[in-house]
């Protein structure tokens, strides 16, 4: 018991602390070392004895153009930095003065004050001393690490300097991109608009898969710089500046930022003195990235201009180099080809004074469609093969099979062992189900996208998942998937691991080929997804129906009137927002063939023919608040698979009697057609707690207008007449039509509670009692209201039949000159409120979070009380909980 609340404390206290101790971390571990070692370490990493020294760009190197477009070099302008603040990262953490992001995106007057600080800045050309200075962390590249040498530093800096730079960042970016000074085709870090990790892995992977196809030479080597960010020097940077026409105003900007960088690392024990930063760049700074990638792109032009790369059938021919901030891959057809290049990029990068690491290098040669044993050197180091050592490079791993096989088994067995991990925590089942939510679901999904896995695979993993799931809810098992991941009736917050894969596989595709990169998108590969289901048809049909959705124009669904929504064009939309409709077309198929699936289910899919219902949505606020019997009776009776005599009948054969009157027991007859329950009056009493909460809501909203100041006296209708060619004026809705208590200040209000009610005299005499009367005598104006709780597929029979009942009293109360509405509401037993009753509450001026409150209230008395009436199936006599 003690563990089980301390796993629970755990849990409670922080739920994503508590997931990254739950799986195996790949990268952990805690520095061991002293003070005096580690000060000692970060001195001789960080100190440059030839930091003044200038490196002059090759001469080799193919010259550029000047700029064509040129880079702004007025102050920040109040709009960039605004718009870079509200992009930032609300959750990132603030540098040594302990200010995050959260006060300047909470108050204006502050961050407008702090851009009149920039422009100060900007214009004297001086940094101010805590821009310059950072703390920081030390987080661990490898499993288990303890040495200083397995840990990479991750500086803190003053989130006022980090916007500072950020928008010189945007500028710089910008300038590069337009002038064409980064070949994207080449290098795709730091460059807004392209994903370049997946469209660098994808090709990589596709020019490898087609040269075992097609019986062709391809020669692929993954270098590895050996601590690229921290030795790249300053000089280098000043020198690409120089090369890529940087003005003179913003490299004197960055030039002063650098000339007293300072930072500190904190550690569990201690905390290091300042320490200088002459070689290197720091990692969490916003103008860092972009200035490395400028020095890496010098190295790579003076580099690849002595290889070609592959041509494709299509004309294009592939770069030889790709990379992606210091990763570089090299492709190559030709064993001349290969070692040239490489001679070439080990003489720039030495320039460059860094070093590749030939030991964590990789090569992979492909000669006639067969993996080959060719060696490749750096200077007289031997660079290992996939053969000997498998290497993972942006996010995949390549090993001798040239294949996803054994990582797709992987996969599969870090599911399996994550689940059993979940499953072994003294977790309370709905907890478990938030584990595998948040935990293990974002876990695989980027190994689902880069990998080749069929969707056979995919559905094999999901019936695991989704075996746990019911477990965990307590639900059987014959239960349908559609009442776990589906929109339906009852929509529970769980995602499908099918249709996340078809949706990630679509992305990359669209991604693909519609990538910026004309090499990418002209060439893009056809993801291998197994024969049942390809990424590349699901796009083209996907892509067709939103066509053929602009050609028919946008069609009003529901009893909504002409215009109430919209829909986004596929001829306007952007690139992103295409990647994302195609997205969002293949889940409306995948939700569409749920729905005919759950059509053809006789028991199961019964919901789908409740036309008056509203649908319920259980989100993670709701299921952490639900006790776990409540969660398991309510997906149990949607879906009408409780253990009732005649589903046991079904099931095992015992006797479908029921317990209390001899008829067939189904759910139906338990919860609204046994008649001794209904003797008993354990329905009235179902009824009763829910009329409770209707009345309570529809008393609040009466005092509440009873409460307000006498409503304006209200013109009489009268003809607006329009001229001849002109528009009518814009006509509001009538505070009628809005809130219909408004009108009166004299509503009263009686409820079949408690006591018999005796409909008002002076409105009509009947000995008709309806659940609640709500008038006023100043507007002669009358609601007779008859609630029901009925099984959810006779929710419009209710509706009429109560409605008929009450007919001759309405037409009696108008004889009298009341204006007669007659109002019957349901709740469906199961919970389910149905459109009447919604529509009552919008009517009288219920909306909002009034109306859900409301709505909820009644939805809980319903499904609770129908649950203790389950409880109660077996038990002759009867006693209200």
């Amino acid at each position: 018991m003690y563990f089980l609340e301390q796993t629970r404390t755990r849990f409670y206290k922080d739920p994503f602390k508590f997931l990254k101790s739950l799986f195996t971390k790949e990268k952990s571990g805690a520095l061991k070392t002293t003070k005096k070692d580690l000060e000692e370490h970060l001195r001789t990493t960080n100190f440059d004895s030839k930091r003044h020294e200038h490196l002059a760009i090759p001469s080799d190197i193919p010259p550029i153009e000047p700029p064509e477009h040129h880079i702004e070099t007025s102050p920040p302008t109040w709009k960039e930095v605004e718009n870079t603040v509200r992009r930032a990262r609300t959750a990132s953490a603030p540098g040594p003065n302990g200010v995050p992001y959260k006060v300047y995106k909470n108050a204006p007057d502050v961050l407008r004050f702090l851009w009149r600080l920039m422009r100060t800045a900007w214009k004297n050309k001086i940094i101010p001393k805590v821009w310059r200075r950072a703390g920081g962390v030390l987080i661990p590249k490898e499993k288990d690490a303890v040495n200083i040498s397995q840990f990479r530093p991750i500086s803190l800096l003053n989130v006022e300097g980090k916007i500072f730079f950020r928008v010189i960042a945007q500028r710089m970016a910008e300038y590069l991109q337009r002038n064409a000074y980064v070949d994207t085709s080449v290098q795709k870090a730091g460059i807004s608009g392209f994903s370049g990790c997946l469209e660098h892995s994808s090709m990589i992977w596709h020019q490898i898969q087609m040269a075992k196809v097609e019986k062709r030479d391809l020669h692929v080597v993954f270098l590895d710089l050996a601590n690229a960010f921290g030795s790249v020097p300053h000089e280098l940077l000043w020198s690409a500046f120089r090369f890529f026409h940087i003005p003179d105003t913003i490299t004197t900007l960055v030039k002063s930022y650098f000339q007293d960088l300072q930072f500190c690392f904190t550690t569990s024990e201690f905390t290091t003195s300042w320490q200088c930063l002459n070689v290197g760049i720091m990692a969490g700074c916003t103008i860092s990235p972009l200035a490395f990638i400028m020095a890496m792109e010098v190295i790579i032009r003076s580099s690849k201009w002595v290889a070609g790369g592959q041509r494709v059938d299509s004309g294009f021919r592939l770069p030889p180099l790709r990379a992606y901030m210091d990763d570089i891959t090299t492709l190559t057809t030709t064993v001349p080809c290969t070692r040239r290049l490489l001679r070439k990029l080990e003489e720039n990068i030495s320039w460059a004074r860094m070093k590749i690491k030939p030991s964590k290098s990789r090569s992979i040669s492909i000669v006639k469609g067969v993996l080959s044993d060719l060696k490749f050197f750096i200077g007289d180091d031997q660079i290992p093969t996939v053969s000997e050592q498998p290497v993972k490079s942006l996010g995949r791993w390549y090993d001798a099979s040239l294949k996803d096989k054994d990582q797709v088994q992987q996969l599969r067995k870090d599911i399996s062992s994550s689940l059993q991990s979940i499953d072994n925590t003294q977790l309370p089942g709905k907890l478990k189900a938030w584990c595998l939510q948040f935990g293990l679901l974002p876990r695989v999904l980027w190994p689902l996208a880069v990998y080749e896995v069929p969707i056979s695979t995919v559905e094999k993993m999901e019936r695991g998942v989704t075996g746990y799931l019911k477990k965990w809810l307590g639900v059987p098992r014959c239960l349908t998937t559609i009442g776990l991941y589906g929109d339906g009736v009852l929509k529970l917050p769980l995602t499908s691991l099918t249709e996340e894969f078809k949706c990630s596989k679509t992305r990359l595709q669209m991604t693909l080929n519609e990538s910026r990169d004309p090499v990418v998108s002209n060439n893009a590969p056809t993801l291998a997804t197994g024969r049942k289901w390809r990424p590349g048809k699901a796009v083209q049909e996907a892509t067709a129906a939103l066509r053929h959705a602009d050609i028919v124009g946008h069609v009003q669904q529901g009893r909504g009137g002409l215009g109430l929504t919209s829909r986004a064009a596929w001829s306007k939309a952007t690139a992103p927002e295409r990647r994302k409709m195609v997205v969002q077309e293949v889940r409306h198929q995948e939700e569409a063939a749920r729905w005919a699936k759950a059509v053809s289910l006789s028991k199961q899919g019964q919901w789908t023919r409740w036309d008056s219902v509203e649908k319920r949505k259980i989100s993670w606020k709701d299921l952490w608040a639900m006790e776990a019997r409540r969660l398991s009776f309510s997906i149990r009776a949607t879906y009408d698979v409780l253990p009732t005599p005649v589903n046991l009948h079904q099931w095992y054969g015992e006797d479908p009697d029921c317990a209390l009157c001899s008829m067939p027991a189904n759910l139906r007859h338990i919860l609204t057609g046994c008649k001794t329950s209904l003797t008993q009056g354990r329905y009235t009493w179902r009824h009763n707690q829910v009329l409770k909460n209707l009345a309570s809501a529809l008393e609040d909203k009466r005092a509440a207008t009873n409460s307000l100041p006498p409503p304006a006296a209200s013109h009489p209708l009268r003809t607006n007449f329009v001229r001849e060619g002109a528009k009518p004026p814009k006509r509001g809705s009538t505070p009628l039509e809005r809130d219909q208590l408004r009108l009166a200040r004299d509503w009263k209000m009686l409820a079949d509670i408690g006591r018999q009610l005796v409909f008002p005299p002076e409105i009509a005499t009947t000995t008709l009692r309806p659940d609640m009367v709500l008038w006023s005598r100043s507007l002669k104006k009358v609601f007779i209201i008859e609630l029901t709780v009925p099984w959810e597929d006779s929710v419009d029979e209710a509706y009429e039949r109560k409605h008929l009942r009450y007919a001759d009293l309405a037409a009696e109360a108008r004889h009298h000159g009341w204006n007669t509405e007659v109002r019957p509401v349901e709740v469906g037993c199961r919970g389910f409120v149905a459109t009447s009753t919604t529509r009552l509450l919008r009517d009288l001026g219920i909306k909002g979070q009034s109306q859900r409150s409301a709505i909820k209230a009644v939805s809980e008395a319903a499904e609770g009380s129908s649950q203790w009436l389950w409880m109660k199936r077996k038990d002759p006599s009867w006693a209200p909980k």
